[in-house]
Parts: structure tokens; sequence; C-alpha cells
């Protein structure tokens, strides 16, 4: 029986409040006693002021755990999403290496972990550009991701493995009689589960972003508010319920906790993509456009590899991959296009960068998926021209619910000028780089 991946993740966010910090020391060693590795997604500011503070007892703590990155300054104004939401890419990918360069140079200098493994968005913020962004520092996990299909599955995007967050524990820990075998029973069906929780929030009643930067900066910095502290006997309700949780679960024959290092030494390695499986993808693709799940490729993968292919390279070894910052419309009516004009548009399409919404051969606009399935026709059949119909040119998102129904405007703590204007629209128009474990 296959069972289900559990794993322990803690925001670790509140650098208005050394009294809040006690948490962060107590659920790590929570943790490092019922023998688990927690995952802490730290806050740039915050690994800042644990070392302004002098806390190297919580630092000490934090080191047997696995650390990820929570930005910068979390609801800091201009926040990750407020910054990156801009038309041009690159300036919105300056913006936040501006910042999330500084947060991992912070989390690097202050708790030295062996690496940052995993990126993970305050609230509400999944910005398509941080994405990338984090791939491209080489963390292959993001973690409370919109980017899900409800069971679990291992799936990436944008270059990343994400994980969505299932079961926040200060949803019940404060009761005074949660039914921990209840909450266990919920998890069964899934392969993966993440449960998470907020340091911050097992000793204050409300969250410290709602009083300081609720849709502005409301407060100078170190001139902060704090909350008001919990009724110690919660407090301890809330660990006494967490430690349960975890024994209960170390306990249980269909569970398994793990953790990312764990995940990440299980990756199958990338299988090279040679033309004598372009028959197979042809006929894969030609009856839904969709990724190939053995060997396991994404639509961006046997895109650029067609394009390869197209120009006479021999095998295409997955790396990066993109998708679109605008929507890609295909071709209307029946049309026919040459092998010629395919190689002539291949040899200016790169492949290091987002896929063109239109691609012009013998002088018909095509949209990406009449390119790519003509290229794997030619490839495979050998004909000089290829004849085309109207096809779909997105992967379906339709069993990723959340992140079909995305918009982030008016949410969360943003600020009432965050229109969400390109992010959302674009975190969907990736699709072509999902793929499966």
């Amino acid at each position: 029986m296959k069972k289900t991946e559990v794993l322990f993740f803690f925001d670790t966010e509140d650098f208005t409040s050394e009294c809040a910090a006690e948490a962060i020391l107590r659920e790590a060693e929570i943790c490092s006693s019922e023998g688990i590795t927690g995952h802490f997604a730290v806050v740039g500011l915050l690994a800042k002021q644990l070392a302004s503070w002098g806390r190297h007892d919580i630092i000490d703590a934090l080191k047997t755990h696995i650390i990820g990155t929570h930005t910068y300054g979390h609801t800091l104004h201009p926040d990750i999403c407020e910054s990156s939401d801009l038309e041009s890419f690159d300036e919105a990918y300056q913006n936040v290496a501006r910042d999330e360069d500084r947060a991992i140079e912070l989390i690097n200098d202050v708790l030295a972990p062996q690496r940052i493994l995993f990126a993970c968005p305050p609230g509400n913020s999944k910005s398509y550009v941080a994405m990338y962004y984090y791939a491209d520092k080489g963390i292959p996990f993001y973690c409370d991701t919109v980017v899900n299909d409800g069971r679990g599955t291992a799936l990436h995007y944008c270059n990343q493995e994400h994980i969505d967050y299932v079961y926040p524990m200060e949803s019940s820990f404060f009761n005074e009689n949660p039914d921990i075998d209840g909450i266990i029973e919920g998890f069964t069906d899934r392969d993966r589960i993440i449960i998470y929780t907020h340091p911050n929030i097992a000793v204050k009643t409300e969250f410290w972003d709602v009083l300081n930067y609720d849709k502005t900066n409301l407060r100078e910095f170190g001139s902060w508010i704090e909350a008001n502290d919990r009724a110690p006997e919660q407090t301890e309700r809330f660990y006494r319920c967490m430690r349960e949780l975890i024994r209960k679960l170390k306990c249980d024959g269909r569970f398994e906790i793990t953790n990312l290092y764990n995940i990440l030494s299980r990756r199958k390695p990338r299988v090279l993509l040679t033309k004598d499986m372009l028959p197979q993808i042809k006929s894969s693709l030609s009856f839904q456009l969709t990724p190939i799940k053995e060997p396991s490729y994404s639509v961006s993968d046997i895109f650029f590899a067609a394009v390869d292919f197209l120009n006479e390279k021999s095998e295409y070894s997955p790396s990066k991959v993109y998708g679109f910052l605008s929507e890609p419309h295909g071709v209307t009516k029946t049309c026919r296009v040459s092998t010629a004009g395919l190689k002539k548009a291949a040899a200016e399409i790169r492949t290091d960068t987002f896929i063109p919404e239109c691609i012009t051969v013998d002088g018909i606009a095509l949209g990406p998926a009449d390119f790519l399935l003509a290229a794997l026709k030619a490839l495979t059949d050998g004909c000089e021209e290829i004849v085309l119909t109207p096809s779909e040119q997105l992967v379906s998102i339709d069993a990723l619910h959340e992140m079909k129904t995305l918009k982030m405007n008016g949410k969360w703590r943003h600020s009432d000028d965050f229109r969400d204007k390109y992010l959302s629209d674009r975190l969907r128009l990736q699709c072509w780089t999902l793929r499966y474990e």
C-alpha cells in the first residue's frame, strides 16, 4: 500500500516581535524531540531581526531543520506581487531579484542552511515571476501553491516542483477537544500533504501584519504594534496537540512523515528526448495537448526539442522551460505549410526564453501548438507539406481548480493599487511548463 507522505511546515514570518519568536524555538524543539525534520519558511527580515535580538538559541534550533525563503519582507510594501505585476517580464524579474537576493543573503548569513530548499509565498502572493526567479536560483520546490490537483500529485511548473498547503494547525488546535483522529482520517485520500502553521499565532491572538502592514506600511520600521498575547493555556494546548498529531501519524502505517530532502533524493533523472520517441509523442499530442507522463516531459520540453530537431540537432536534454506572456491563438481554418518553412521558422526561435505566441510559416500565422504539431509530423513522416486544422493552443488546467479561478487583487493585504493585471493570467499561461514527476 502506498503511504501518504506528510510534511510539517512553519511560516516563520513575524519580524516585529521578539516575544512571538519564542514560538519558533518551541516548535522547532518539538519537531526535534519527536525525531522529525520541520520546514521553516523564513522571512529575510526576520532572519535579520533574530541576529539583532541576539537570539542564537532560536538560530541554532532552526539549523537542524530545513530552511526555505518566505520572501524578503512578507507584507512590507511593495510586496512581491505588487513589485512584479508589470507588463515587462524583465523589469518585474529585476524587482523580484532585487528583494529576494537580499532575503537569500540574510537567510544564508544568519541561519547558514545546508541549502535553501524551497520558496513559500506569503499569503495570496503567487507570482509567476518569482517562480522563475527561484528556479534560476536553484531552489527546487515551491510550496503553498495553487498548482495542485487536490490530491497531492507531484507536479512541476515554471521549473519547480509544487506542493500545496493543506491543513492549518491553528484551525483547530486552540479548541478544547480537537478531534485529532478525525483530522488524520481526512488525509488518507492524498498522495502528499503539508500540515502547516504560523509560529507567531501560537502566542499571539492575531497576525502581526494586520496591525502593521495591512494594504500599506502603517508603521515606521521598528515602531510596530504587537498583537495581544494569547492565554498561556491556549498556547500550551496548541503545543500538546501538535505533538499528539506527530506521534499519531508516526504510529499510523498509512502515513510516512518525510521531508523535502527525501523527496529530492527519490527524483528520477530526466531522460534525453530523442527523435525515435517522436512517433509516440506525436500520437499522444494529436489526441490531446497534454504533458507526457512516461518519460516525464512538459509540452514546452517537446516544443523546444522539436525546434532543436528542425535545426538538425540529434537529441534534446530537458532543462529550463517557459510558457507564454500573452494568449496564443491558432489557425482558424485548414491550411498547409511546408517542412522547409518550418525549418526556416525554427532557426529564428529561441529556446531559452518564453515561447512566441505567433509563429509565421510560409506567410501563415501559426499558434505554437499548430507549429508543434506540424513539426512533429514533418519530423516523423518525412513529408514536404503538412495540413493543419484548428486546434487548442493551451494545455487544459481544468484539474487545477485553484489556479483556474485565481485572481489575487482585492484579497489578503495587498495594496489597493494592486490590480493583478498580469500575474494571475500569466501564471495560467505557463501551462505548457506543467509536467508530472
